[in-house]
């Protein structure tokens, strides 16, 4: 079972290097990102690079949680290739946990890049009691976004408009929250809807700070809702 997991996961992580595009936004755009936004506002700034490092993190957990798990896995269903995982010499549910799995891998790859270009840049580094935080965040993120992102998919909207939705989300829960800067100093009421929406609470965990409820309502709700949908959802193969 450990074996065949493992085979999984070295085959998304294949298959994910072999999509240029997807490496360039999982990756390289978040550190241009980084960099930038550092070199902005945070140079003689460590405050602010620090917020910027897990604001950069976060936004990359929401994006992978999104786009890389949901809209896979709805389309493993509508193409019908879901019946040829079913008949392949391991059990599906390795398949999937592997594509999970798999994710956390890059994510972790990107908390080591930035940490690494945060200490070379900035002179910064996420102190040795951060980790935890940030490795929860990285889990609790991605569950998260996953459950979201299949809700969506699932949502029995016309196939392949959900990709567009998912963008307006993804964007919507972006600029509302404060990965870039605290969008609540600026404007109350659209600090106030940030901190209702995902993306904020998950903030939270990264950086160490108390998340309350509103993490727990999102981590239920997208999973009931799922549940929900796909027992609903009928696909033509």
């Amino acid at each position: 079972m450990f074996k065949i997991l493992c085979h999984s996961i070295y085959f998304h992580l294949i298959n994910y290097l072999r999509i240029k595009q997807a490496v360039f936004f999982s990756l390289a755009f978040p550190i241009f990102l980084f960099i930038v936004f550092g070199n902005i506002w945070g140079l003689n700034q460590q405050e602010y690079v620090a917020s910027l490092f897990t604001g950069v993190l976060g936004m990359t957990i929401a994006s992978d949680g999104l786009f890389a798990i949901g809209p896979v896995i709805r389309e493993y269903y509508a193409s019908g290739l879901i019946k040829y995982l079913r008949k392949l010499p391991m059990n599906i549910l390795s398949y999937f946990i592997g594509l999970i799995i798999s994710r956390v891998i890059s994510l972790l790859v990107v908390l080591g890049l930035l940490t690494v270009v945060s200490k070379l840049m900035f002179n910064f580094t996420p102190p040795s009691e951060q980790i935890i935080n940030l490795i929860a965040g990285i889990v609790i993120g991605l569950f998260l976004f996953a459950f979201l992102g299949l809700t969506i998919s699932f949502s029995g909207i016309k196939y392949g408009s959900e990709k567009g939705l998912i963008n307006f989300v993804f964007f919507g829960v972006l600029f509302t929250s404060n990965c870039f800067y605290p969008v609540g100093q600026f404007n109350r009421i659209v600090g106030a809807i940030g901190d209702a929406l995902p993306l904020n609470p998950i903030l939270h965990v990264l950086r160490g700070e108390a998340s309350g409820f509103i993490i727990v309502l999102w981590l239920i709700t997208p999973i009931v809702l799922f549940s929900v949908l796909f027992r609903r959802i009928k696909f033509v193969r």
